[in-house]
């Protein structure tokens, strides 16, 4: 690293400032680096781009929406967003509702979702198996329970977060937030706002007996 005497290149009046806490020391100014933005230290945000680029460049190659969906494991809704939408600047990540709306409005729910369970000590359900729903409102009656909790759950309870629920033979079951859950209908709530891991096969079922119904969002 080549070295340059401050005097050369700091205003006289700042120079004094400094030698009063390192004179004659070297020193190393770093650079002024912008924090980087939502998955841009994983990678992850760059993988995404790529995707979405790729479904729009399919869609207007004349690909379908379903074939899209069953391509890309998202549900219709999600391709909608990403070829019909802007692009939309995502909020920080945070354990919201609010957050997660912003991210399910945008095409990529399963971002928020994998931030969220990440944090929790839990990993995204195989890609290759299950297919995401954008943030819906279940009815808590549907729910099935297995008891399964989260890392700092209990921190959460508190906060309006969406639930992460499995759909599969034809059963849903939380994936992790058993006491949010329990809270939920102890307070007397019908309904929450829910991301829904759809298994694969079953996702036909699950749009024409559920998805349809569901409401979008608040």
């Amino acid at each position: 690293m080549k070295y340059e005497n401050a005097k050369d290149i700091l205003p006289a009046s700042l120079l004094e400032e400094v030698q009063k806490y390192a004179e004659g020391k070297v020193i190393y100014i770093p650079k002024n680096e912008k924090s980087k933005g939502w998955g841009e230290a994983s990678g992850y945000r760059k993988k995404l781009n790529k995707r979405n680029a790729v479904i729009c460049s399919r869609y207007a190659a004349g690909a379908g929406i379903m074939e899209l969906a069953e391509e890309f494991y998202l549900s219709p809704e999600s391709i909608k967003k990403i070829v019909y939408g802007k692009k939309i600047k995502l909020p920080e990540y945070s354990p919201s509702i609010y957050s997660a709306e912003q991210y399910s409005n945008a095409g990529v729910g399963e971002e928020w979702a994998r931030i969220y369970l990440e944090n929790a000590g839990l990993e995204m359900p195989g890609e290759s198996k299950f297919f995401l729903s954008e943030l819906v409102k279940i009815p808590l009656r549907l729910i099935e329970d297995d008891g399964r909790e989260c890392a700092g759950e209990e921190s959460d309870c508190g906060a309006d977060v969406p639930l992460i629920i499995i759909f599969e033979n034809h059963r849903f079951r939380s994936f992790c937030g058993g006491s949010y859950l329990a809270l939920l209908r102890k307070e007397k709530k019908n309904a929450h706002q829910a991301f829904v891991f759809i298994r694969n096969e079953e996702y036909s079922y699950y749009l024409n007996n559920f998805g349809k119904q569901f409401q979008r969002g608040k």
